[in-house]
């Protein structure tokens, strides 16, 4: 039996229709004291991450990113405060520079933090800095970049992963790609998928995990010997590419998680977790190799008694619930923690004490932070509402967490343990405060209804600026990806539904069957089932929204959605005319020519099958937006960028050519330097303007737009 216990928020039920469709006036603002927030504010927000407590836990230090659209530069610095004193004892630790970009921040000791960056080194290497008069030292100088770096005291050895040659080291895997570079033919020959991955060709290099021993004089690092590749010893495929490590606490041994590399890599999900000596001397041993899912996120108890990670059971399927896996180390006996728990974790860490673990996990509306007793299988619910992103303990009644929120970007916060025994949280930092005080952000509004099967579906709402409950808003009906995705009360860096609320639209969002968050049931009811739940669910949340909402004008809706949301637009075109406009970034137009050309076959597979066997063929046909393109009439706007090799750029040229050879008013954003996102800051502008430009077109809506744009 899981007892869970929630010590800030209740078990949470839905809002009454009242609360969310006949709002209290009185919770609006003089529209006129506040600014409405727009792009410019947006990619000029400054970005917090890798917050890192120091070993004495009195110091917080954190990289800070920041863009300046004057100059159309960026750049990323170190920041540290004192906990006791608070954000007002923040200094920048490094010099902030556009151009320059200080990374990964560790702690040394209390005094010493290492962190990667160039500076003038030949590539990305490991540099110190001193937090008592701020002296920065380089410690490492290869010509091949080292990224991600952790680092063991007991040891006295920094990890890091770094692109490599099969038997080469990292100067000679630099020379190997300087002689590929300046061969005269530039042909390839692959004899495997991956061919491309996400954003990339996958050519020869990988990724390995290495350790190098350093010496520790005052804070002044140096290095002792050459880097030891920790996995080149491994007997299966070469190629395992480490992507999550820690040291054990003994310092003698490293712990990582890997994809098995070999002929079915593109449409098997195996991962791996393992466990290798520091100095590379024996192969690594495979601690999950009765699994034939995706291990992930392994890390050592702090006693050193006990291994933890996550788990999924299902060989090929992406999208399978996290198990929370208890590893003995001396026993070798492995425990299934919250077995009857449908929830999917995302993130594990273990107490100081070794007897609990912090897990964030995907909770409807929220990403939760939750504690569970090892002991006795009892999880607490320690986080309200928002996005937890980490979490660090400061001693044993407090911890330092991050948060963000619909609201505002990620922050750092100290949850303290009450009287009453519940944690409260206090926000210590205040990156963008002067911005965030002038502008109106709409609070994250929620209803149920009942969807698909019978099920309760979870919706977010957001009003826009200016609202006036007397008044018809035009919907902005936002689908997320995945579609094993949930939308999240959380700050996104991509898509930002307060920017589009502040904008004038109503903005809706429905968590469709297939989302993460409600269950495992609910994430796995997506199978064989792409066009039929999610679209349903959809459907009957509009229906929900317009009949209630006064202020829903039913006769300006305008559909918007990225990757699965914008296969889902070109499903919506073929099935429905209740939108003014859609917005498709990215979609998939035809699923069968999707899966010839995709990179991860196992998606395709587990949600639909193998498109030459007959039967899986009839579920590819059955949910494929091509086939319904003589239905298609509504106005669409098609965004895809030439490097999405995750959905072929011609998805978005074969929805382009349909509505164009059908007389469909429509436009074709492409960015030739862009994948499945887009990332420069630059083009984010240009992105987020053409969406305004189109929806408000439809919608008569006077929207932000983008000055001295020549395209």
């Amino acid at each position: 039996m899981i007892l869970i216990r929630y010590t800030l928020i209740s078990v949470l039920v839905a809002v009454t229709v009242a609360d969310v469709f006949n709002p209290d006036p009185s919770q609006f603002p003089d529209w006129d004291k506040y600014e409405q927030f727009n792009p410019d504010h947006y990619v000029q927000l400054k970005r917090l991450d890798s917050p890192s407590l120091s070993p004495d836990k009195s110091k917080v230090v954190y990289s800070q990113y920041q863009y300046n659209k004057d100059n159309d530069s960026s750049g990323r610095n170190l920041r540290i405060f004192d906990l006791k004193s608070g954000y007002e004892s923040v200094v920048d630790l490094t010099e902030y520079k556009y151009k320059q970009s200080d990374s990964s921040p560790v702690w040394v000791d209390s005094n010493t933090i290492a962190f990667t960056a160039v500076r003038g080194s030949p590539d990305s290497n490991i540099f110190t800095v001193s937090t008592i008069d701020q002296k920065i030292s380089q410690v490492t100088n290869f010509t091949n970049g080292v990224y991600d770096i952790i680092y063991s005291k007991e040891a006295s050895m920094f990890a890091f992963i770094s692109k490599v040659y099969k038997g080469m080291d990292l100067e000679q895997s630099y020379v190997e790609r300087e002689r590929i570079a300046e061969l005269p033919s530039s042909g390839i020959v692959f004899d495997k998928l991956f061919v491309r991955h996400w954003n990339e060709w996958i050519l020869k290099d990988r990724y390995q995990l290495f350790t190098i021993k350093v010496s520790n004089d005052n804070g002044f690092l140096k290095t002792s010997g050459e880097p030891v590749n920790i996995v080149a010893k491994y007997n299966g495929e070469w190629g395992l590419e480490p992507d999550f490590y820690q040291f054990s606490p003994d310092g003698k041994r490293i712990l990582f998680s890997a994809k098995i590399q070999g002929k079915e890599e593109a449409w098997q999900t195996d991962a791996g977790t393992f466990e290798a000596p520091v100095d590379g001397s024996a192969e690594p041993a495979r601690l999950n190799s009765n699994f034939n899912g995706v291990g992930s996120n392994p890390i050592y108890s702090p006693d050193g008694k006990s291994i933890v990670w996550l788990q999924m059971a299902t060989r090929g399927y992406e999208a399978d619930q996290n198990q929370v896996i208890l590893y003995d180390i001396a026993s070798k006996k492995q425990t299934r923690l919250i077995p009857n728990w449908d929830r999917s974790p995302s993130t594990i860490d273990f107490s100081e004490d070794s007897l609990k673990l912090y897990m964030q996990v995907p909770y409807e509306k929220d990403v939760a932070l939750f504690e569970l007793n090892i002991a006795n299988n009892t999880l607490n619910r320690l986080t309200k509402d928002g996005t937890a992103t980490f979490v660090s303990q400061i001693d044993k009644d407090s911890m330092l967490i991050s948060v963000n929120t619909l609201q505002y970007p990620t922050t750092l916060f100290t949850l303290n343990k009450s009287n009453s025994g519940g944690y409260q949280p206090k926000q210590i930092t205040f990156e963008n405060k002067q911005t965030l005080d002038k502008i109106w952000f709409s609070k994250t509004e929620t209803f149920w209804f009942t969807g698909a099967l019978d099920d309760p579906v979870q919706a977010m709402l957001l009003y826009p600026h200016g609202f006036d409950p007397n008044c018809k808003y035009p919907v902005f009906y936002l689908i997320h990806g995945g579609p094993q995705a949930s939308w999240n009360d959380g700050w996104s860096w991509r898509w930002n539904p307060n920017l589009y609320a502040n904008q004038g639209f109503l903005v809706v969002i429905v968590n469709f069957h297939g989302g993460d968050a409600y269950g495992q049931a609910f994430t796995d009811s997506i199978r064989h089932n792409s066009g039929s739940y999610p679209y349903e669910d959809l459907m009957k949340g509009l229906d929900v929204l317009i009949h209630n909402a006064s202020y829903a004008d039913e006769n300006n809706v305008v559909g918007v959605g990225a990757s699965y949301g914008g296969y889902m637009i070109n499903w919506l075109n073929g099935q429905t005319d209740r939108f003014k406009a859609f917005v498709n970034h990215n979609g998939v137009f035809n699923s069968i020519g999707t899966y010839y050309m995709t990179d991860e076959l196992y998606f395709d597979e587990f949600g639909s099958g193998i498109p030459w066997v007959p039967a899986d063929r009839e579920i590819f046909e059955k949910y494929n937006p091509e086939r319904y393109v003589a239905n298609w009439k509504t106005p669409t706007l098609i965004i895809h960028s030439e490097n999405d090799y995750r959905i072929p750029i011609s998805e978005g040229l074969s929805a382009f050519t349909v509505l164009q050879r059908k007389g469909i008013d429509s436009k074709y954003l492409y960015f030739p330097d862009e994948d499945h996102w887009i990332n420069t800051p630059h083009n984010v502008l240009k992105w987020i303007s053409e969406i305004l430009d189109w929806t408000g077109a439809y919608t008569n809506t006077t929207v932000w737009s983008l000055e001295l744009d020549s395209h």
